[in-house]
């Protein structure tokens, strides 16, 4: 009687849903208390599991270097359910979590890295372009600064030039007409002297 009570108990048990069977190991998760950046660690990939353990259904795979949250964690199966950025939970085996960015973590840390650094690069060499068109400009504003100066120089000194050329025409012309005015005199004294003795006037 006991044998087949027995066999009737293994019967019942193998005839359970899993998730029932292994009900009991959820019910003392461990979670925890601050809340810390965890990655999947560097191996091909782990499987998603609806349970703590490996009899439970595979529901999803969680590649290496996936940035994970833990959710809580099952000391007695070491699993812990955690949470994917994509929303989708499950259980993995702990032994698959560390709380060190993986390599592939890294990798894209730096390929983001590179990325800003690549646009700050770009950044400062339009920012050069720009200062150096503004340099060339200056230095264009300042030949044509240069070279109205010049001119204006050169505009001054002909115009001192004409300026002294028009005094010394003054002045000639004013001797001319003072010698002019002095050779008159000159013929009318000398014509009214010839005159006054063609008249017999002494």
């Amino acid at each position: 009687m006991r044998r087949i009570l027995t066999l009737w108990a293994l019967f019942f048990t193998s005839v359970l849903p899993v998730d029932r069977v292994y009900a009991a190991d959820e019910t003392t998760p461990s979670s925890p208390d601050t809340p810390v950046n965890y990655y999947v660690s560097d191996d091909i990939g782990v499987v998603l599991r609806s349970g703590p353990t490996n009899r439970y259904r595979v529901i999803g795979k969680i590649s290496a270097g996936t940035p994970i949250t833990i959710l809580q964690s099952d000391t007695a199966n070491d699993s812990s359910e955690v949470r994917v950025a994509n929303g989708d939970t499950g259980w993995i085996q702990s032994d698959y979590i560390t709380d060190e960015p993986t390599v592939r973590a890294k990798y894209q840390q730096l390929l983001e890295e590179n990325s800003q650094l690549k646009q700050q690069v770009e950044e400062l060499a339009q920012d050069i372009a720009d200062k150096d068109n503004i340099i060339q400009l200056n230095n264009n504003l300042q030949q044509q600064v240069s070279e109205l100066e010049n001119e204006r120089n050169i505009l001054s000194q002909q115009a001192a030039l004409q300026k002294d050329r028009f005094h010394k025409d003054v002045f000639y012309a004013g001797a001319l007409v003072l010698l002019f005015g002095m050779f008159l005199s000159w013929v009318l004294s000398r014509f009214s002297r010839k005159k006054r003795q063609s008249s017999g006037w002494r």
